[in-house]
Parts: C-alpha cells; sequence; structure tokens
C-alpha cells in the first residue's frame, strides 16, 4: 500500500513497527511502495524524535516509552481526576459565546460532560471527542478537522489537519500531554499528533493544559510545546517542586481541582500567574 505523504508514512511505520516489533529498511519499502533511500530517511527522522531504535538494516520499535495507548484504554485511567479536571477547565477558562480547540487526548474528552449546553462552539481534530459531542451535547456545533486518521488515537493528523486548524481563531485551547519533564515541559510520544497540537495553540487567544498528576512522573519522546506558550495548567494535585519552578519561571498558572463535589460550586480562588489556585472542596453539612 503506497504511502502519498510523509505523515502518513510515519503514520504508517509506527503501525508496523508497533505491530511486529522490528523490520528490515526493504520491508518497510516494499510496504510502503517507496524507494529504499524514502524509507532511511523516514527512519532517521522518527529515530531522531525517539519514535524508534535503529538497528542493522531496519529500526525496532520502542516499546513502552512511546507507545500511545488507544483511546478507549486510556479512558478509565484515572477517571475521577480528569472529571474534577475538566470541571474546573470549564468554570475558570469556558465563557459563553467560546468557540474552544479540543484536542484528542482522554482528560480533554472529559470537558465534553462539563460544557454548558448552548452558545458554545467545539473545534477539534478527535472522532471519539466529536462522536460524545454528538451523543451527549447534540446542540452545540462541532468542526472536526480533516486529515488521516489515527487507527490508535482516532485522532487526525497530516497536512489537511493542519491546514484546517488554521482556518480559524478559537477562544481557548485544550491540550493533553503523555508525560512532562522538569526542564522542558509537556511530552507527548507522536511526532504527527504533536504538528496538530501546536497548530491548534498557534491559532488560540489563551492555551490550557490539562494533565492529571500521575502524568508528572512519567516520559514521553518529544517536546509537545514549549511552557511559555501556556496560560495555565489545569490538574488535580499540586506539581511537584521542580516543575512547580518552572512553571512559575514561565507564568504558567495553576489550577488545583478540589477533590470533592465541585461540580456544584460557582465561586474559586484566581490569583497571580505562576502560583497555584485550589479551587475549594464543598463542605457538605
Amino acid at each position: 500500500m503506497k504511502a502519498h505523504s510523509t505523515p502518513a508514512r510515519h503514520q504508517r511505520i509506527m503501525t508496523l513497527l508497533r505491530d511486529h516489533g522490528e523490520l528490515k529498511a526493504r520491508e518497510l519499502s516494499r510496504e510502503l511502495g517507496v524507494t529504499p533511500m524514502t524509507v532511511w530517511r523516514d527512519l532517521q527522522r522518527l529515530g531522531e524524535q525517539g519514535l524508534l531504535r535503529r538497528v542493522r538494516g531496519g529500526a525496532r520499535f520502542l516499546g513502552d516509552l512511546v507507545v500511545e495507548p488507544d483511546f478507549e484504554a486510556k479512558t478509565t485511567a484515572a477517571d475521577q481526576a480528569k472529571s474534577r479536571i475538566a470541571v474546573a477547565a470549564v468554570s475558570e477558562f469556558v465563557r459563553e459565546g467560546d468557540v474552544i480547540a479540543m484536542e484528542g487526548g482522554t482528560t480533554v474528552a472529559a470537558l465534553v460532560d462539563a460544557l454548558p449546553d448552548q452558545h458554545i462552539s467545539v473545534v477539534t481534530n478527535s472522532l471519539p471527542i466529536a462522536l460524545r459531542m454528538r451523543a451527549r451535547r447534540p446542540v452545540l456545533p462541532v468542526r472536526v478537522l480533516g486529515g488521516w486518521l489515527s487507527a490508535v488515537s482516532g485522532n487526525t493528523t497530516g497536512p489537511e489537519a493542519l491546514k484546517s486548524a488554521a482556518l480559524g481563531r478559537t477562544s481557548v485551547c485544550f491540550l493533553g500531554a503523555t508525560g512532562w519533564d522538569a526542564e522542558r515541559g509537556p511530552m507527548d510520544p507522536n511526532p504527527l499528533e504533536i504538528e496538530v497540537k501546536r497548530a491548534l495553540a498557534a491559532c488560540s487567544e489563551r492555551v490550557v493544559l490539562l494533565m492529571d498528576s500521575r502524568k508528572f512522573h512519567l516520559a514521553s519522546a518529544s517536546v509537545m510545546i514549549h511552557p511559555r506558550r501556556l496560560h495555565a495548567l489545569v490538574t488535580d494535585a499540586p506539581p511537584p517542586a521542580a516543575i512547580a519552578r518552572h512553571l512559575e519561571s514561565e507564568g504558567v498558572r495553576v489550577v488545583v481541582a478540589a477533590k470533592s463535589a465541585i461540580e456544584r460550586r460557582k465561586s474559586h480562588l484566581s490569583i497571580a500567574p505562576g502560583l497555584i489556585a485550589t479551587q475549594p472542596a464543598e463542605v457538605n453539612p
């Protein structure tokens, strides 16, 4: 099967390596319908991004460090924390009349249940999010970016997605991440997904990262976006000291969602950038 574009070839190479573990360049050349030289260039680029290991005559899948879990597998992980993060994020950053961008992470997908029922428009590159919006928020307009559909994440990537992302402006862009490097910032495994995340962020007035606290201790392959591009981080627990210092140095506001029924909480504490704002937990009599 011939893969015409570079992003499509890269996606196909990663899928083949995930399925087979290790492949020779000549096998990839036959499968992709391109020259061995093109395959070598692709492997070199993917290797430089930390997505595979170059071996004699071909490449090997790296394994757990860069595996991108599928959407369904990720949805159930830390689901209570994701729900709290979503409610806090909508309360803090979504206003009537906003056009919001939602990339395809499961923490971002949790926003769907927290969104108001009207006067909001959504732009997304995620088929799972679009389908969830159709099922749970059918009145809200949704624009889905075109492009190549990832069989793993259900997100669209590639030149069409990048071009589509640049067509309009959004009020706020919500991003997710796989991990956080204390010195470099939020990390992700897939360069094609990262390209679209950056494109959505570039067209938004504000960029808000949604990430549960488990991921402060996880590694991934590539820097997703520089922290200076973030307006805020919404999470479920205060970040470790090194990450907190990094965020403060870049002027990133941190909002920590409370660990109880904050869905009915209408007031919250908002403080200066770089410090931590914790939404107070509701106290039941």
